[in-house]
């Protein structure tokens, strides 16, 4: 299915009594009973093969969207928008009762849909037949409870929040093959990359620290250079797991999607200031807790806490960026 392809508002109908001419070619005219069937052919582009009659066509689409609203209570979707929604994606030379008599993948472009329409129902049902099965489509990666709810709360991010002036990724789905197949290949995707980034995570974090640590600390830090390593990382990453869901989704929409405040504030519908408020405490209670955490681990006394605290402080977005994008 091809929903970028450039449509044309007409397709020629076989069979099609109601007629008008222009510059010689015959085009049906607009049905008022066959509301299904219109909407459906003006979405159609023009690499595909003429559709059936248009009672013929209304009756198949009545019936389409029937079964999906039986396949799926609750979610009471437009018909013609959804009729519209299937012919964009409707793949070139498709034969169309074919397509619209395969009730699974109708079914699940129903699904899609209101997804993408935001529609309460339809994202809870596909939270609980899809996303709740991410754990086993992960697992081959990493079966740790962490990890998986960070790969299905990314895969949330990634297929109903639209960002850069584009619609979120569910819209993507065509129907050629099956939605659970669908979401498990983005799941693997996103799985694999946090486990790709990962080690170049660490490194960076541990480059940028080395860093700042050349710097003259003074005598009681200078034992910091054999030891900061795996505690500087873990630090950050016991401190990010300490903030709610919520924060840690904001700093990654921050350091690691790069969306502007404007951009997050509209996604949460709330003022700019709001976020930038929420953005600017998440960032000092993970400066606070590695502080803390690193403190605690390489056994550093208290006189030194402030020049600790100064080399978190000045590292702290660079560690966030890195380490947001291997889950934390």
């Amino acid at each position: 299915m091809n929903p970028g392809a450039r449509r044309s508002p007409w397709v020629p109908i076989p069979g099609a009594t109601a007629s008008a001419r222009d510059g010689g070619s015959v085009w049906p005219v607009t049905a008022p009973s066959t509301p299904l069937a219109s909407a459906f052919i003006a979405a159609l582009d023009e690499e595909h093969v003429p559709a059936p009659g248009l009672e013929q066509l209304e009756s198949l689409l009545t019936a389409s969207v029937e079964h999906a609203r039986s396949r799926w209570p609750g979610i009471a979707l437009e018909p013609e928008a959804f009729v519209a929604f299937v012919a964009e994606r409707l793949p070139p030379g498709a034969s169309v009762p074919e397509v619209l008599g395969a009730t699974s993948a109708i079914d699940e472009l129903y699904l899609a849909f209101g997804c993408l329409r935001h529609h309460r129902v339809a994202l809870q049902r596909f939270e609980d037949t899809y996303l709740r099965e991410v754990g086993a489509f992960v697992s081959g990666v990493d079966r740790s409870p962490a990890f998986v709810d960070e790969v299905r709360q990314l895969l949330r991010e990634r297929l109903f929040a639209a960002s850069a002036g584009s619609e979120p990724k569910i819209s993507e789905f065509t129907g050629s093959g099956a939605l659970g197949g669908w979401v498990r290949v983005a799941a693997l995707r996103i799985a694999l990359n946090l486990k790709r980034s990962e080690a170049r995570a660490d490194s960076a974090a541990r480059e940028s620290v080395e860093a700042a640590l050349g710097e003259d600390l003074g005598p009681e830090l200078q034992h910091l250079r054999s030891h900061y390593r795996e505690a500087f990382t873990e630090a950050v990453r016991a401190s990010l797991g300490q903030l709610t869901d919520r924060d840690r989704t904001l700093l990654r929409l921050y350091h690691v999607e790069a969306l502007s405040l404007e951009a997050i504030a509209a996604l949460y519908r709330v003022h700019l200031s709001t976020v930038s408020r929420w953005l600017s405490r998440a960032r000092e209670q993970v400066a606070e807790a590695t502080t803390q955490q690193l403190c605690k681990r390489l056994g550093v006394g208290p006189s030194s806490v402030n020049s600790i605290a100064a080399l978190v402080v000045g590292q702290i977005d660079l560690s966030l960026t890195r380490l947001l994008k291997t889950g934390g």
